[in-house]
Protein backbone atom coordinates (compact mmCIF):
# COMPACT_ATOMS: atom_id res chain seq x y z
CA UNK A 1 0.00 0.00 0.00
CA UNK A 2 2.63 2.25 0.82
CA UNK A 3 4.97 1.49 -2.23
CA UNK A 4 1.41 2.60 -4.49
CA UNK A 5 1.32 5.41 -2.33
CA UNK A 6 5.10 6.79 -2.79
CA UNK A 7 4.24 5.68 -6.78
CA UNK A 8 1.39 7.71 -6.63
CA UNK A 9 3.03 10.81 -5.54
CA UNK A 10 5.94 10.41 -7.71
CA UNK A 11 3.62 10.12 -10.71
CA UNK A 12 1.71 13.32 -9.77
CA UNK A 13 4.74 15.33 -9.27
CA UNK A 14 6.16 14.10 -12.69
CA UNK A 15 2.84 15.40 -13.95
CA UNK A 16 2.93 18.53 -12.06
CA UNK A 17 6.79 19.61 -13.79
CA UNK A 18 6.05 18.55 -16.97
CA UNK A 19 2.70 20.78 -17.18
CA UNK A 20 5.05 23.33 -15.50
CA UNK A 21 7.37 23.20 -17.97
CA UNK A 22 5.17 22.72 -21.42
CA UNK A 23 3.28 26.00 -19.90
CA UNK A 24 6.86 27.94 -19.26
CA UNK A 25 8.12 26.75 -22.94
CA UNK A 26 4.68 27.67 -24.30
CA UNK A 27 3.69 30.96 -22.71
CA UNK A 28 7.59 32.62 -21.93
CA UNK A 29 8.57 30.96 -25.14
CA UNK A 30 11.97 29.18 -23.65
CA UNK A 31 14.75 28.86 -25.60
CA UNK A 32 14.25 26.45 -28.31
CA UNK A 33 17.50 24.22 -30.11
CA UNK A 34 19.28 25.45 -33.38
CA UNK A 35 17.53 22.54 -34.96
CA UNK A 36 13.98 23.44 -33.96
CA UNK A 37 14.96 27.15 -35.49
CA UNK A 38 15.89 25.65 -38.35
CA UNK A 39 13.17 23.67 -38.92
CA UNK A 40 10.22 26.15 -38.22
CA UNK A 41 12.44 28.63 -40.71
CA UNK A 42 12.33 25.82 -43.64
CA UNK A 43 8.59 25.35 -42.70
CA UNK A 44 7.95 28.70 -43.05
CA UNK A 45 9.25 29.29 -46.60
CA UNK A 46 7.97 25.87 -47.75
CA UNK A 47 4.75 27.35 -46.47
CA UNK A 48 5.25 30.28 -49.04
CA UNK A 49 6.84 28.08 -51.51
CA UNK A 50 4.29 25.84 -52.19
CA UNK A 51 1.37 28.49 -52.07
CA UNK A 52 3.26 29.92 -55.11
CA UNK A 53 3.72 26.34 -56.73
CA UNK A 54 0.16 25.89 -56.10
CA UNK A 55 -1.05 29.25 -57.86
CA UNK A 56 1.21 28.83 -60.65
CA UNK A 57 -0.41 25.50 -61.69
CA UNK A 58 -3.54 26.66 -60.64
CA UNK A 59 -3.39 29.12 -63.22
CA UNK A 60 -1.09 27.61 -65.80
CA UNK A 61 -3.89 27.51 -68.48
CA UNK A 62 -5.17 30.96 -68.91
CA UNK A 63 -6.75 33.16 -71.66
CA UNK A 64 -6.78 36.18 -72.48
CA UNK A 65 -10.54 37.66 -72.37
CA UNK A 66 -11.86 40.13 -75.48
CA UNK A 67 -14.92 42.00 -75.35
CA UNK A 68 -15.84 43.32 -78.47
CA UNK A 69 -12.33 43.43 -79.48
CA UNK A 70 -10.99 44.87 -76.36
CA UNK A 71 -8.94 42.82 -73.57
CA UNK A 72 -10.48 42.74 -70.66
CA UNK A 73 -9.20 40.23 -68.18
CA UNK A 74 -7.87 36.75 -67.88
CA UNK A 75 -9.94 33.69 -67.61
CA UNK A 76 -8.41 30.08 -66.66
CA UNK A 77 -9.01 26.29 -67.40
CA UNK A 78 -10.17 24.26 -64.28
CA UNK A 79 -10.13 20.91 -64.31
CA UNK A 80 -11.62 20.96 -68.03
CA UNK A 81 -14.18 23.83 -67.59
CA UNK A 82 -13.70 27.43 -68.06
CA UNK A 83 -14.18 29.87 -65.90
CA UNK A 84 -13.72 34.04 -66.16
CA UNK A 85 -13.90 36.85 -63.82
CA UNK A 86 -17.89 37.66 -63.67
CA UNK A 87 -17.22 41.37 -62.46
CA UNK A 88 -14.73 42.78 -65.46
CA UNK A 89 -16.87 41.23 -68.23
CA UNK A 90 -20.22 41.87 -66.79
CA UNK A 91 -19.08 46.09 -66.24
CA UNK A 92 -17.90 46.00 -69.54
CA UNK A 93 -21.13 45.36 -70.70
CA UNK A 94 -22.79 47.65 -68.36
CA UNK A 95 -24.21 45.01 -66.05
CA UNK A 96 -24.24 46.24 -62.22
CA UNK A 97 -22.30 44.07 -60.52
CA UNK A 98 -22.77 43.96 -56.49
CA UNK A 99 -21.30 42.00 -53.90
CA UNK A 100 -24.18 40.14 -51.11
CA UNK A 101 -21.92 39.33 -48.35
CA UNK A 102 -25.46 37.90 -46.39
CA UNK A 103 -25.60 35.29 -49.09
CA UNK A 104 -21.72 34.69 -50.55
CA UNK A 105 -23.60 35.83 -53.91
CA UNK A 106 -22.59 38.38 -56.93
CA UNK A 107 -26.08 40.10 -57.95
CA UNK A 108 -25.80 41.46 -61.51
CA UNK A 109 -28.66 44.18 -62.41
CA UNK A 110 -29.52 45.89 -65.49
CA UNK A 111 -32.75 47.49 -66.51
CA UNK A 112 -35.64 45.23 -65.05
CA UNK A 113 -33.14 42.51 -65.28
CA UNK A 114 -31.45 40.72 -62.20
CA UNK A 115 -29.77 37.49 -61.48
CA UNK A 116 -28.02 35.75 -58.01
CA UNK A 117 -24.81 33.85 -59.22
CA UNK A 118 -22.75 31.85 -57.51
CA UNK A 119 -18.97 32.30 -57.70
CA UNK A 120 -15.74 30.55 -57.48
CA UNK A 121 -13.48 33.29 -54.95
CA UNK A 122 -9.83 32.53 -56.31
CA UNK A 123 -7.64 34.73 -54.95
CA UNK A 124 -9.73 37.31 -54.24
CA UNK A 125 -11.60 37.69 -57.42
CA UNK A 126 -14.76 36.08 -58.19
CA UNK A 127 -15.14 33.33 -61.15
CA UNK A 128 -18.14 31.55 -63.02
CA UNK A 129 -17.66 28.87 -65.86
CA UNK A 130 -18.05 30.61 -69.38
CA UNK A 131 -21.05 28.58 -70.52
CA UNK A 132 -23.20 30.18 -67.29
CA UNK A 133 -22.21 33.76 -68.03
CA UNK A 134 -22.84 33.10 -71.36
CA UNK A 135 -26.51 32.32 -70.62
CA UNK A 136 -26.65 35.00 -68.10
CA UNK A 137 -26.06 38.04 -70.20
CA UNK A 138 -27.35 36.15 -73.34
CA UNK A 139 -24.06 37.22 -75.32
CA UNK A 140 -24.55 36.91 -78.91
CA UNK A 141 -21.24 34.88 -79.98
CA UNK A 142 -18.17 33.04 -77.96
CA UNK A 143 -15.02 31.85 -79.73
CA UNK A 144 -12.24 30.20 -78.42
CA UNK A 145 -9.46 29.88 -79.98
CA UNK A 146 -5.60 29.76 -79.46
CA UNK A 147 -5.26 31.59 -76.16
CA UNK A 148 -8.16 34.20 -76.35
CA UNK A 149 -11.70 34.24 -75.66
CA UNK A 150 -13.49 36.03 -78.02
CA UNK A 151 -16.97 37.75 -76.56
CA UNK A 152 -19.01 39.67 -78.72
CA UNK A 153 -22.35 41.68 -77.83
CA UNK A 154 -24.58 44.17 -79.79
CA UNK A 155 -22.61 46.32 -82.53
CA UNK A 156 -19.73 47.41 -80.75
CA UNK A 157 -16.66 45.68 -81.91
CA UNK A 158 -13.47 47.93 -82.19
CA UNK A 159 -10.88 46.99 -84.55
CA UNK A 160 -7.63 47.73 -83.58
CA UNK A 161 -3.94 48.88 -84.66
CA UNK A 162 -1.32 46.05 -84.51
CA UNK A 163 1.12 47.26 -81.92
CA UNK A 164 4.28 45.05 -83.10
CA UNK A 165 4.03 47.66 -86.00
CA UNK A 166 4.76 50.82 -83.69
CA UNK A 167 7.43 52.06 -81.80
CA UNK A 168 7.15 50.93 -78.01
CA UNK A 169 8.38 53.25 -75.51
CA UNK A 170 8.46 52.60 -71.60
CA UNK A 171 6.85 55.30 -69.24
CA UNK A 172 7.27 56.40 -65.46
CA UNK A 173 5.60 58.48 -63.21
CA UNK A 174 7.86 60.33 -60.72
CA UNK A 175 10.58 57.85 -61.55
CA UNK A 176 8.77 54.45 -61.38
CA UNK A 177 8.07 52.38 -64.24
CA UNK A 178 4.35 52.38 -65.40
CA UNK A 179 4.87 50.73 -68.57
CA UNK A 180 7.06 49.26 -70.72
CA UNK A 181 3.80 48.70 -73.17
CA UNK A 182 3.46 53.35 -74.09
CA UNK A 183 3.79 53.80 -78.48
CA UNK A 184 4.48 56.40 -80.64
CA UNK A 185 1.34 56.74 -83.44
CA UNK A 186 0.66 59.39 -86.07
CA UNK A 187 3.55 61.48 -84.32
CA UNK A 188 2.40 61.60 -80.68
CA UNK A 189 3.49 59.21 -77.81
CA UNK A 190 -0.01 57.26 -76.66
CA UNK A 191 -0.54 55.22 -73.16
CA UNK A 192 -2.54 52.47 -71.88
CA UNK A 193 -5.64 54.64 -70.37
CA UNK A 194 -6.50 51.70 -67.77
CA UNK A 195 -3.26 51.39 -66.44
CA UNK A 196 -2.42 55.06 -66.29
CA UNK A 197 -6.18 55.29 -64.07
CA UNK A 198 -5.34 52.11 -62.60
CA UNK A 199 -2.20 53.85 -61.16
CA UNK A 200 -3.92 56.44 -59.76
CA UNK A 201 -6.29 54.66 -57.79
CA UNK A 202 -9.14 55.84 -60.75
CA UNK A 203 -11.94 53.44 -61.85
CA UNK A 204 -11.46 52.89 -65.62
CA UNK A 205 -14.43 50.96 -67.64
CA UNK A 206 -14.74 50.46 -71.05
CA UNK A 207 -18.09 50.20 -72.44
CA UNK A 208 -18.22 47.24 -75.08
CA UNK A 209 -20.97 48.06 -76.30
CA UNK A 210 -21.03 51.63 -77.31
CA UNK A 211 -17.37 51.08 -77.81
CA UNK A 212 -15.89 54.24 -75.65
CA UNK A 213 -13.58 54.83 -72.85
CA UNK A 214 -14.20 55.97 -69.47
CA UNK A 215 -12.39 57.19 -66.20
CA UNK A 216 -14.38 57.46 -63.37
CA UNK A 217 -17.47 58.99 -65.24
CA UNK A 218 -15.14 60.85 -67.57
CA UNK A 219 -14.97 59.38 -71.47
CA UNK A 220 -11.95 59.94 -73.02
CA UNK A 221 -10.66 59.98 -76.27
CA UNK A 222 -9.13 56.52 -77.23
CA UNK A 223 -7.48 54.75 -79.70
CA UNK A 224 -7.31 51.14 -79.73
CA UNK A 225 -4.12 49.34 -80.01
CA UNK A 226 -3.34 45.77 -79.90
CA UNK A 227 -6.89 45.11 -78.04
CA UNK A 228 -6.38 48.09 -75.39
CA UNK A 229 -7.12 51.95 -75.36
CA UNK A 230 -4.77 54.41 -75.65
CA UNK A 231 -4.27 58.47 -75.25
CA UNK A 232 -2.16 61.30 -75.06
CA UNK A 233 -0.66 62.04 -71.79
CA UNK A 234 -2.77 65.44 -72.21
CA UNK A 235 -6.03 63.68 -72.96
CA UNK A 236 -5.28 61.42 -69.76
CA UNK A 237 -4.35 64.60 -67.71
CA UNK A 238 -8.16 65.70 -68.31
CA UNK A 239 -9.97 62.97 -66.65
CA UNK A 240 -7.19 62.64 -63.63
CA UNK A 241 -5.66 65.18 -61.37
CA UNK A 242 -1.83 64.68 -61.87
CA UNK A 243 -0.89 67.70 -59.85
CA UNK A 244 2.39 66.96 -58.37
CA UNK A 245 3.90 64.12 -60.53
CA UNK A 246 6.02 64.10 -63.27
CA UNK A 247 6.45 61.67 -66.22
CA UNK A 248 8.80 60.70 -68.62
CA UNK A 249 8.81 58.24 -71.99
CA UNK A 250 11.67 56.36 -72.62
CA UNK A 251 13.44 54.52 -75.27
CA UNK A 252 12.50 50.61 -74.42
CA UNK A 253 15.10 48.27 -73.31
CA UNK A 254 15.29 44.90 -71.57
CA UNK A 255 15.72 45.14 -68.26
CA UNK A 256 19.02 43.40 -66.72
CA UNK A 257 19.30 45.02 -63.77
CA UNK A 258 20.27 42.33 -61.01
CA UNK A 259 17.63 41.40 -59.03
CA UNK A 260 17.94 43.08 -54.94
CA UNK A 261 17.13 39.71 -52.56
CA UNK A 262 13.95 39.24 -51.01
CA UNK A 263 13.39 39.85 -47.54
CA UNK A 264 12.86 37.51 -45.50
CA UNK A 265 14.70 37.37 -41.85
CA UNK A 266 16.87 39.52 -40.46
CA UNK A 267 20.57 39.72 -38.91
CA UNK A 268 21.51 36.93 -36.37
CA UNK A 269 21.20 39.13 -33.31
CA UNK A 270 18.23 39.34 -30.94
CA UNK A 271 15.76 42.33 -33.26
CA UNK A 272 12.95 41.68 -33.98
CA UNK A 273 10.16 43.11 -36.50
CA UNK A 274 6.56 43.84 -35.79
CA UNK A 275 4.74 44.14 -39.49
CA UNK A 276 1.16 44.27 -40.06
CA UNK A 277 -0.83 44.30 -42.89
CA UNK A 278 -3.58 45.00 -44.41
CA UNK A 279 -6.78 47.74 -44.78
CA UNK A 280 -6.47 50.95 -42.48
CA UNK A 281 -9.52 52.05 -40.55
CA UNK A 282 -10.55 53.13 -37.31
CA UNK A 283 -8.90 49.97 -35.70
CA UNK A 284 -5.67 51.02 -36.20
CA UNK A 285 -5.96 53.36 -33.50
CA UNK A 286 -5.93 51.01 -30.61
CA UNK A 287 -3.28 49.24 -32.24
CA UNK A 288 -0.64 52.19 -32.19
CA UNK A 289 -1.51 53.32 -28.62
CA UNK A 290 -0.63 49.58 -27.26
CA UNK A 291 2.70 50.03 -29.73
CA UNK A 292 3.50 53.04 -27.59
CA UNK A 293 2.83 51.94 -24.68
CA UNK A 294 5.21 49.24 -25.59
CA UNK A 295 7.42 52.11 -26.75
CA UNK A 296 7.94 49.87 -30.17
CA UNK A 297 7.94 51.03 -34.03
CA UNK A 298 6.48 49.22 -36.34
CA UNK A 299 5.93 48.20 -40.64
CA UNK A 300 2.36 48.78 -41.64
CA UNK A 301 2.01 47.00 -45.19
CA UNK A 302 -1.15 48.64 -46.06
CA UNK A 303 -3.58 47.91 -49.53
CA UNK A 304 -3.86 50.95 -51.10
CA UNK A 305 -7.69 51.44 -51.69
CA UNK A 306 -8.27 51.60 -48.08
CA UNK A 307 -5.72 54.67 -47.53
CA UNK A 308 -7.63 57.85 -48.75
CA UNK A 309 -10.97 57.47 -46.75
CA UNK A 310 -8.80 57.03 -43.35
CA UNK A 311 -6.38 59.69 -43.96
CA UNK A 312 -5.93 60.79 -40.75
CA UNK A 313 -5.20 56.94 -39.78
CA UNK A 314 -2.23 57.36 -41.69
CA UNK A 315 -1.49 60.63 -40.63
CA UNK A 316 -0.97 59.35 -37.58
CA UNK A 317 0.56 56.05 -37.93
CA UNK A 318 3.35 57.67 -39.91
CA UNK A 319 3.30 60.84 -36.82
CA UNK A 320 3.93 58.39 -34.35
CA UNK A 321 7.27 57.12 -36.17
CA UNK A 322 6.17 54.12 -37.45
CA UNK A 323 6.93 52.73 -41.26
CA UNK A 324 4.25 52.85 -43.99
CA UNK A 325 4.93 50.08 -46.62
CA UNK A 326 2.89 49.03 -49.59
CA UNK A 327 0.31 45.88 -49.74
CA UNK A 328 -0.92 46.34 -53.26
CA UNK A 329 -4.09 48.50 -54.34
CA UNK A 330 -6.65 45.60 -54.33
CA UNK A 331 -4.98 42.58 -52.30
CA UNK A 332 -5.54 40.51 -55.57
CA UNK A 333 -2.78 37.35 -55.80
CA UNK A 334 -0.68 39.01 -58.03
CA UNK A 335 -0.20 35.15 -59.88
CA UNK A 336 -3.93 37.03 -61.64
CA UNK A 337 -2.41 40.19 -62.85
CA UNK A 338 -0.70 41.13 -65.83
CA UNK A 339 2.50 43.12 -65.76
CA UNK A 340 1.33 46.28 -66.48
CA UNK A 341 -1.44 45.71 -63.81
CA UNK A 342 0.81 44.57 -60.93
CA UNK A 343 2.97 47.95 -61.48
CA UNK A 344 -0.42 50.00 -61.26
CA UNK A 345 -1.36 48.26 -57.99
CA UNK A 346 2.07 48.89 -56.63
CA UNK A 347 2.07 52.69 -57.94
CA UNK A 348 -1.26 53.54 -56.39
CA UNK A 349 -0.48 52.48 -53.51
CA UNK A 350 2.55 54.33 -52.83
CA UNK A 351 1.21 57.58 -54.90
CA UNK A 352 -1.62 57.61 -52.07
CA UNK A 353 1.12 56.54 -49.53
CA UNK A 354 2.78 59.82 -50.12
CA UNK A 355 0.27 62.26 -50.76
CA UNK A 356 -1.48 61.34 -47.40
CA UNK A 357 1.20 59.92 -45.03
CA UNK A 358 4.39 62.08 -46.22
CA UNK A 359 6.07 59.26 -47.14
CA UNK A 360 6.55 55.61 -48.29
CA UNK A 361 8.71 52.84 -46.88
CA UNK A 362 10.41 51.45 -49.87
CA UNK A 363 9.33 47.86 -49.29
CA UNK A 364 6.96 45.51 -50.64
CA UNK A 365 4.54 42.92 -49.61
CA UNK A 366 2.44 40.43 -51.96
CA UNK A 367 -0.31 39.48 -50.87
CA UNK A 368 -0.86 35.85 -49.54
CA UNK A 369 2.99 35.44 -50.19
CA UNK A 370 2.36 34.86 -53.76
CA UNK A 371 5.60 36.71 -55.93
CA UNK A 372 8.01 34.90 -58.54
CA UNK A 373 11.37 36.36 -59.91
CA UNK A 374 9.13 38.84 -62.25
CA UNK A 375 7.23 40.31 -59.33
CA UNK A 376 10.27 41.29 -57.62
CA UNK A 377 11.57 42.86 -60.77
CA UNK A 378 8.06 44.38 -61.16
CA UNK A 379 8.38 46.14 -57.65
CA UNK A 380 12.23 46.69 -58.01
CA UNK A 381 11.12 49.13 -61.40
CA UNK A 382 8.77 51.03 -58.94
CA UNK A 383 11.36 51.62 -56.71
CA UNK A 384 10.76 49.01 -54.02
CA UNK A 385 12.29 45.73 -52.51
CA UNK A 386 10.05 42.89 -51.56
CA UNK A 387 9.24 41.41 -47.95
CA UNK A 388 8.56 38.35 -46.71
CA UNK A 389 8.25 36.87 -42.81
CA UNK A 390 9.73 34.32 -41.33
CA UNK A 391 7.39 34.25 -38.61
CA UNK A 392 3.60 34.17 -39.08
CA UNK A 393 1.71 34.99 -35.87
CA UNK A 394 -1.24 32.88 -36.74
CA UNK A 395 -3.59 35.63 -35.85
CA UNK A 396 -4.95 35.56 -39.67
CA UNK A 397 -7.67 33.00 -38.48
CA UNK A 398 -10.52 33.93 -36.72
CA UNK A 399 -10.19 31.05 -34.41
CA UNK A 400 -6.87 31.99 -33.01
CA UNK A 401 -7.22 34.07 -29.78
CA UNK A 402 -4.56 36.35 -28.08
CA UNK A 403 -3.13 33.70 -26.06
CA UNK A 404 -2.56 31.29 -29.10
CA UNK A 405 -1.34 34.07 -30.97
CA UNK A 406 1.12 35.14 -27.89
CA UNK A 407 2.03 31.81 -27.91
CA UNK A 408 3.05 31.05 -31.12
CA UNK A 409 5.36 34.10 -31.63
CA UNK A 410 7.05 33.91 -27.97
CA UNK A 411 7.86 29.79 -28.53
CA UNK A 412 9.40 30.23 -31.96
CA UNK A 413 10.61 33.79 -32.09
CA UNK A 414 14.35 33.32 -33.49
CA UNK A 415 17.04 36.32 -33.95
CA UNK A 416 15.97 38.38 -37.07
CA UNK A 417 12.49 37.36 -36.81
CA UNK A 418 10.27 39.26 -39.32
CA UNK A 419 6.30 39.01 -37.61
CA UNK A 420 4.02 39.05 -39.87
CA UNK A 421 0.51 39.99 -37.91
CA UNK A 422 -2.92 42.28 -39.16
CA UNK A 423 -4.65 45.27 -38.32
CA UNK A 424 -7.91 45.32 -37.46
CA UNK A 425 -7.78 41.77 -35.39
CA UNK A 426 -8.56 42.36 -31.71
CA UNK A 427 -7.03 39.49 -30.54
CA UNK A 428 -3.77 40.70 -32.13
CA UNK A 429 -3.94 43.75 -29.58
CA UNK A 430 -4.97 42.06 -26.78
CA UNK A 431 -1.61 39.59 -27.40
CA UNK A 432 1.16 42.54 -28.01
CA UNK A 433 1.62 43.25 -24.37
CA UNK A 434 2.44 40.25 -23.50
CA UNK A 435 4.09 39.55 -26.57
CA UNK A 436 6.76 42.28 -25.85
CA UNK A 437 7.22 41.87 -22.12
CA UNK A 438 8.02 38.36 -22.79
CA UNK A 439 10.43 39.35 -25.72
CA UNK A 440 12.18 42.26 -23.38
CA UNK A 441 12.74 39.93 -20.64
CA UNK A 442 14.54 37.48 -23.15
CA UNK A 443 16.78 40.29 -24.66
CA UNK A 444 15.32 41.14 -28.01
CA UNK A 445 14.93 44.97 -29.16
CA UNK A 446 12.17 46.06 -31.49
CA UNK A 447 13.38 47.54 -34.96
CA UNK A 448 11.42 48.74 -38.27
CA UNK A 449 11.76 46.88 -41.42
CA UNK A 450 13.94 49.36 -42.57
CA UNK A 451 16.21 49.20 -39.14
CA UNK A 452 16.67 45.23 -39.95
CA UNK A 453 17.91 45.89 -43.76
CA UNK A 454 20.56 47.98 -42.30
CA UNK A 455 21.36 45.98 -39.65
CA UNK A 456 21.75 43.32 -42.39
CA UNK A 457 24.08 45.84 -44.42
CA UNK A 458 21.36 46.93 -46.85
CA UNK A 459 20.61 50.59 -48.35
Amino acid sequence: MKKTIIILIIATIACAGFITALRFFNEAGEVLSGTRFNWYESKTQNEIENGNKFAQERLSKKYHVFVNGIFVDIGYDWDGIIYVPIRTISDSLNWIVNWVPDLGMIQLVKDNQEAFVDIVNFFGKGYVPLDRLENLLSLDNVQIHGGNIEIHKGSGIKQSIDIRKLPRFSFYINGMKMTDNAVGYQGEKLVPSRIFALSFGKVFKYDAIEGHSYINDSRIDAVFIGGSAYSTLDQLKEAVNTEGTSFQFREFTPDTQPLRPVIDKGPEEKVVALTFDDYIGDKVYPLLDVLDECNVKASFFIIGNSIEQNAGVLEELTKRGHQAANHTWDHYNNHTLTDDEIRAQLISTRLFTEKYGGKSALFFRPPGGYYNDNMVRIAQNVGLQTVLWSLNSTDADPQNDAKHIRRVVTQWVHPGAIVTMHTGRDATIEALPGIVENLRDRGYRFVTISEMVKLKGGD
